[in-house]
C-alpha cells in the first residue's frame, strides 16, 4: 500500500461503463477516498461521469498503468474477458483489486492470479455484491445452522435480455451460487440436477436454468434463474418442519414464521448505505489490514465459475 495513515486512500478503476461508473461514483462519495486515475477505451465524454471524474479518465492503457502506480488500490470493471490481463497488471503495479464478477473467464485464471496476488502481497477480491446485501446478512446465521428441508433461490431479471448472446449462468445464476458457498457451504460435487426451460436451445443462450445442489449446512438448494419473466426477482425461501423463512433481496427485506417459540430470529444487520457503499467500504478495510472483511477470495471465485463451468457442460450436453 502506497499511502500513509494520514493521507487520502487513491483509487484506480478500470472501466468505465454502467459498473464502472457506480464504482466511481461510490468509492468517490467515500471519505478519505478518492478516484486518482480511470481507464476506458472511449472518450470521457460517453462515459457518463462527472466532469471532475472525465478529467481523470484517459484512453490510453500505459497511461492509466504509469498513474496507477501511484494509486492505493483498483478496481477493474472492464468487459470479463479482460480481466485476468488487466489485474495482473494492477497486481503488478503492487494494487490490492476489486474485480466485478466473474473474476475472469477461466476458473484456472482465478487461481494464476492468487498466486501472483500472494506473490505481490496485494488483495484479490470478486466484486458479489450480494454478500453486502442487508437482507442477506441479517439472514445468514439462520439460513445457515437452522435445519431447513429446502431452500429456493429465485433471480429473475428481464432487463438482461440484453446479453441475450450470453450464459445466464454466469451473469446471474453465478451470484446465487456465490450465495450458496458463501453461507452454507458448497462444492463443486454439490451439483445433483441442472435442466433449462422451454423456448430456446439449452446451453449458453437459455433463457431459463434451474440447478440443484447439496449444501455443506445439509439440505438442498434449489436455484432458478430467468431472463424472460416481466418483474424482477431476487428471493430466498426456506421451509422446514419448524417454520419458514423468505428473503427479499431485491428489496431489502425478511420474514421469519415458526411454528414453536424459542426459535433463533434474523440478525438485525447494518442498514447503513447501500450494498455497493459496504462493499466500497470493506475493501477500503482490506487494504488498510490485509484482512477480507467478507469479500470473496480468489479462491471463491475459482470454485463458484468452476460450477458455473460444469452447469453449462451439463446444459450443453442435454441439448
Amino acid at each position: 500500500m502506497n499511502t500513509r495513515a494520514s493521507e487520502v486512500l487513491r483509487v484506480a478503476v478500470a472501466g468505465a461503463g454502467r459498473m464502472g461508473a457506480r464504482h466511481i461514483r461510490t468509492f468517490n462519495a467515500l471519505a478519505g477516498v478518492e478516484v486518482s486515475v480511470i481507464f476506458d477505451p472511449r472518450s470521457a465524454s460517453d462515459c457518463g461521469l462527472s466532469e471532475a471524474m472525465q478529467r481523470r479518465c484517459t484512453q490510453s492503457y500505459r497511461t492509466f498503468l504509469e498513474q496507477a502506480r501511484r494509486a492505493d488500490m483498483a478496481v477493474v470493471a472492464g468487459p470479463t474477458a479482460t480481466h485476468f490481463g488487466v489485474t495482473r497488471d494492477l497486481i503488478g503495479c503492487g494494487l490490492s483489486c476489486l474485480v466485478e464478477k466473474p473474476l475472469t473467464v477461466r476458473p484456472r485464471e482465478c487461481l494464476l492470479l492468487s498466486r501472483l496476488a500472494r506473490a505481490h502481497g496485494t488483495g484479490l477480491f470478486c466484486a458479489h455484491i450480494e454478500r453486502f446485501n442487508s437482507a442477506l446478512q441479517a439472514t445468514a446465521g439462520l439460513l445457515r445452522d437452522h435445519p431447513w428441508e429446502t431452500v429456493n433461490i429465485t433471480r429473475h431479471n428481464p432487463c438482461s435480455a440484453r446479453l441475450a448472446g450470453d450464459s445466464i449462468v454466469t451473469d446471474l445464476m453465478i451470484h446465487d451460487l456465490d450465495i450458496v458457498q458463501h453461507v452454507m457451504g458448497l462444492k463443486p460435487e454439490a451439483l445433483l440436477d441442472v435442466e433449462s426451460g422451454p423456448g430456446r436451445s439449452a446451453g449458453e443462450g437459455a433463457d431459463h436454468v434451474a440447478v440443484c445442489l447439496q449444501t455443506d449446512a445439509g439440505y438442498p438448494v434449489t436455484l432458478s434463474t430467468g431472463r424472460l419473466p416481466r418483474n424482477r426477482q431476487r428471493t430466498i425461501h426456506a421451509r422446514g418442519a419448524q417454520g419458514s423463512l423468505h428473503v427479499d433481496l431485491l428489496n431489502g427485506g425478511h420474514d421469519v414464521q415458526f411454528v414453536t417459540q424459542g426459535l433463533p430470529s434474523a440478525f438485525i444487520a447494518n442498514t447503513t448505505g447501500d450494498a455497493l457503499t459496504r462493499q466500497a467500504q470493506a475493501m477500503v478495510h482490506s487494504v488498510m489490514d490485509g484482512q477480507s472483511h467478507g469479500l470473496a477470495s480468489a479462491e471463491e471465485s475459482w470454485q463458484t465459475l468452476s460450477l458455473c463451468q460444469l452447469i453449462e457442460q451439463r446444459l450443453r450436453l442435454a441439448s
